[in-house]
């Protein structure tokens, strides 16, 4: 009998509670658009549709500063979509912390980036040489920032059959101690060993008896377990997984993570004021529209699946569902951080 907590790994909870909540609010925004008239003033025409596009795409101003938007566009839609996956996963935290620290640290500390970074600009009176430096410096320093973090991170933790086997001849869920209780290939109910090793399964590690806490109707502990062993004595496990075990570095990699937030942040009005000022009177509007259309085409759409497929290469342990992929259960670590925080210093790279 499985009995999850929101502490477990396979925890989903309400999901669909950001979308509908989202959602509501886009639907009330929406109110104002049906007071609006039915036709707008046109200030370009059809004819000159291709003119202006082919006019500004050659702008070599507005073409380098949006292929830079597009890379740091791309570089913040792998974190909102998977900062908390890597939480969760590189240092034990379960999804809802995960996922309230990106809301508390991350975000705020971008809109504090946007914030100073206008009022820099508004106090300075930057010529548009003065904001390309500011936006060349904010990177840079953010690049420098950044660097660590690819070596802050947590090993693999020991999963027995999986990461780690006292014999090399026997693989997934085939334990010696455990060959003759026929466990099933699909059970994942991960307890760590008192031997501060995981396991798959209560199953997968040979244990016979189970400690039930009536007054809570939960699992207490697994005793008798004959994979989990010390000095010749069946030992016990507990449940839940045993976690990466680096909590310390937790918070040096929260800190520097916030302040390269911060710092590419600042550059944000600055590139968007190179583009107002660059960009023939006429054509802001329609720049603009360009602008954001590039991002959502090369950035947001493209970017979560490029970081998604990176992500799944890392993955050592799937769970399958009518003999196909279906969730991933253990990830390398080191791979995981390397190739992902990898991705984010490569479109950082690119913006700068």
């Amino acid at each position: 009998d499985v009995q999850l907590t929101n502490k477990d790994p396979r925890w989903v909870g309400a999901w669909w509670l950001g979308f509908l909540v989202a959602a509501s609010l886009v639907a009330i925004s929406a109110v104002p658009y049906f007071f609006f008239p039915r036709e707008m003033p046109k200030e370009v025409g059809e004819r000159d549709f291709p003119v202006v596009l082919l006019r500004n795409l050659r702008h070599p101003v507005f073409l380098l500063v949006v292929l830079a938007q597009v890379n740091l566009s791309a570089m913040v839609a792998g974190l909102a979509t998977f900062m908390g996956k890597f939480l969760e996963r590189q240092f034990s935290l379960t999804a809802s912390l995960a996922n309230m620290i990106i809301g508390a640290v991350n975000i705020p500390g971008a809109m504090v980036g946007i914030v100073v970074g206008g009022a820099i600009l508004k106090r300075f009176q930057m010529s548009l040489r003065q904001c390309s430096a500011m936006c060349v410096l904010g990177m840079f320093l953010c690049l420098l920032l950044a660097f660590p973090l690819l070596f802050l991170g947590c090993p693999t933790q020991k999963v027995a059959g999986v990461t780690y086997s006292e014999s090399s001849e026997f693989e997934h869920y085939a334990l010696e101690c455990n060959l003759q209780c026929n466990c099933p290939e699909k059970a994942y109910n991960p307890i760590c060993g008192s031997n501060n090793i995981e396991y798959i399964s209560p199953c997968s590690a040979g244990c016979r008896v189970v400690n039930i806490d009536v007054d809570k109707n939960s699992v207490l502990n697994y005793t008798n377990c004959s994979c989990i062993s010390k000095n010749g004595l069946a030992g016990f496990a507990k449940p839940g997984t045993c976690g990466t075990g680096c909590s310390h570095l937790f918070l040096p990699f929260v800190v520097l993570s916030c302040l390269a937030g911060i710092l590419a942040s600042i550059s944000h009005t600055p590139s968007f004021m190179l583009i107002l000022r660059s960009i023939q009177p006429e054509d802001k509007s329609f720049a603009v529209g360009i602008q954001f259309m590039l991002l959502r085409v090369l950035a947001w759409m493209p970017g979560p699946v490029l970081y998604g497929s990176a992500i799944d290469t890392t993955c050592i342990l799937w769970e399958k569902k009518c003999d196909r992929k279906a969730a991933c259960r253990y990830y390398d670590n080191n791979l995981f951080r390397q190739r992902y925080l990898g991705l984010q210093f490569f479109f950082e790279v690119g913006a700068f």
